[in-house]
């Protein structure tokens, strides 16, 4: 099986801000970053939904409407290092996890493109002006957005799929949520005004909705001029952000999806 490419060491627990501005802010203009392992942020995915699926009986085979369930899985997402200041940007990712379709469970894993991981809200401005407005040791909360694809996802080789087809799965997902922003009482780091302070950002917990699309599990009519070649999912899911998972390696392990070498 094709072999993916683990991180070994360490993680930051959270996301550090510079003095000149918000953590994320300038991550557009992310020129000269490098890969870091430290730029791994793991969070723990469950969901629930509906999709078609094959069912066999004694009778007949068919298809129909069934649910799926994201029993198990975990959403790593995989940045870069901006410049010499220390600021992670974020890009792309992996998606692991043991899903129910029907009656059948399977292993997914994928690459995702992150395409949107925003902070905004009310008390935007005061964060941004944390070194005049916001004391050591106090917290502020921030919303978030969170938009993620894979298109065309080529899963096979990756995981056991038994019998089910995944070499072409599509889907994207949406969700929204909190982002903690806390400025510390430590006066190393970033921010080493008199008072002494340093804003840290740590990702809560995101909630939102799915859709995809995977290969045709049997025999169909439909309206189209053409029928399709795919059948359909999606549902709701939410991701928790687990600081204690460091490593792609521990997201898989949450997703119980174990990839085997060549």
């Amino acid at each position: 099986m094709k072999k993916l490419m683990i991180a070994a060491a360490a993680v930051a627990m959270t996301f550090a801000a510079q003095a000149a501005g918000f953590g994320w802010k300038e991550c557009e203009n992310c020129g000269g970053g490098t890969s870091d392992t430290d730029c791994i942020a793991v969070f723990k995915v469950t969901g629930n939904g509906k999709a078609v699926v094959s069912v066999s009986t004694a009778k007949a085979d068919y298809k129909t409407v069934g649910k799926i369930t994201i029993r198990k899985g975990a959403l790593a997402l995989i940045g870069e290092v901006c410049g010499d200041d220390g600021q992670c940007c974020y890009s792309e990712g992996m998606f692991f996890a043991t899903i129910k379709a029907g009656k059948k469970s399977f292993q997914f894993a994928s690459e995702v493109e992150l395409v949107v991981w925003s902070v905004f809200g009310k008390s935007l401005e005061q964060a941004r002006d944390f070194e005049e407005s916001v004391k050591p040791g106090k917290s502020l909360t921030l919303d978030s957005a969170l938009f993620l694809k894979a298109e065309d996802a080529d899963v096979s080789g990756l995981v056991d799929t038994g019998d089910i087809d995944l070499s072409a799965v599509s889907f994207w997902a949406s969700a929204f949520g909190k982002v903690n922003f806390k400025v510390t009482k430590a006066g190393s780091g970033y921010c080493k005004n008199p008072k002494g302070c340093d804003p840290i950002l740590t990702p809560k917990s995101y909630s939102g909705w799915f859709v995809g699309t995977y290969p045709c599990v049997g025999e169909e009519n439909c309206f189209l001029c053409e029928c399709a070649d795919t059948d359909v999912f999606g549902g709701t899911w939410k991701a928790t952000f687990t600081a204690s998972a460091k490593t792609e390696a521990a997201a898989m392990k949450l997703a119980g999806v174990y990839v085997e070498e060549e």
